[in-house]
């Protein structure tokens, strides 16, 4: 009995050691390079390609692995010139930017691994430059997204991991979009913006390496 005494005290002694080995979380900077695919709206999908998406931010931590911060994203799709062939012809590309706040919780599973989960709240803008249109024609609503995140340092204070998440914007496309009044040969009408995405994140510690501490 007093040998398993003793190895339960060592067992628990040595994860202790272990949770306060973990990092503590410090203000990062993080970049998402993000390839989206849009949901339930097959008219986008045959008007569109997606060229990609690229998600920047700055977040800080509280307390307990909550954070908070403010970031910026853009978006690029492609239009198919004959995507209504030979009825219309559709060149050009669509973009959308968007502003938000975020809040995250992040968690350190080992010193060198962590995963992220947040949500973002904030305003996006979208702009379509086609042909069919005599000036870019511009769009502005909501936005919200959440995204979950795992991530291992390739350094002290650089890390890489995968993301993937969801995003939607309170404004739909439809054929105004691309100014006409409606899709040629077709009785859709469009949809709400709603994206799954999976990207590459970047994420940057502000704090000083090992190397360069006294």
């Amino acid at each position: 009995m007093r040998a398993w005494f003793l190895l339960i005290l060592v067992a628990s002694g040595g994860n202790s050691r272990a949770q306060t080995s973990l990092p503590v979380q410090k203000p990062t900077a993080q970049l998402m390079l993000i390839l989206p695919a849009q949901l339930g709206n097959p008219i986008f999908d045959r008007l569109t390609s997606p060229l990609g998406e690229v998600d920047g931010s700055v977040q800080f931590p509280m307390k307990n692995g909550l954070g908070a911060g403010v970031g910026g994203k853009m978006m690029w799709w492609e239009l198919k010139a004959n995507a209504f062939a030979p009825t219309l012809s559709t060149p050009g590309e669509a973009r959308r930017s968007a502003l938000y706040a975020k809040v995250q919780y992040a968690h350190y599973v080992t010193p060198n691994m962590f995963y992220e989960l947040n949500a973002k709240f904030g305003t996006s803008t979208w702009t379509w430059d086609c042909t069919t249109c005599e000036e870019d024609y511009k769009q502005q609503g909501f936005h919200w997204g959440v995204t979950a995140g795992y991530y291992v340092h390739a350094s002290d204070n650089l890390a890489f991991g995968i993301t993937f998440g969801y995003e939607a914007d309170a404004t739909r496309f439809s054929a105004a979009t691309i100014c006409q009044g409606s899709f040629p040969g077709y009785t859709e009408t469009g949809g709400p913006y709603r994206f799954l995405n999976v990207g590459l994140g970047f994420s940057t510690r502000f704090e000083k390496s090992k190397e360069e501490r006294w």
